[in-house]
């Protein structure tokens, strides 16, 4: 697909006038737009594909980190130890 956004970047205010169609364009493209604010960059518009991705590597690192402490001796809870622990109901932690 031919990306109707040559350049990689947008000012906050061409976003403001272009938005539908900047997001469109990243959805099909993939490409990333990154979002200035008086020529300091700001933030990126991403795929939600994209999006899903950087997760699933950041929860991979996370795993990993965490096995590289229990190795080392570090004592690492569960999320479910750590309710006991504090004396919290799960079901209060999901309702809120």
């Amino acid at each position: 697909m031919c990306n109707m956004f040559n350049m990689s970047t947008q000012s906050l205010r061409e976003l403001r006038m272009q938005l539908g169609a900047i997001v469109r364009e990243v959805a099909a493209s993939g490409d990333e737009v990154i979002i200035t604010d008086n020529g300091s960059e700001v933030a990126v518009i991403i795929s939600m594909a994209d999006y899903e991705r950087l997760h699933e590597h950041a929860d991979l690192v996370d795993a990993l980190h965490l096995r590289g402490l229990r190795e080392v001796g570090y004592d690492i809870m569960s999320m479910s130890e750590m309710l006991d622990a504090l004396g919290v109901d799960p079901a209060t932690v999901l309702a809120s």
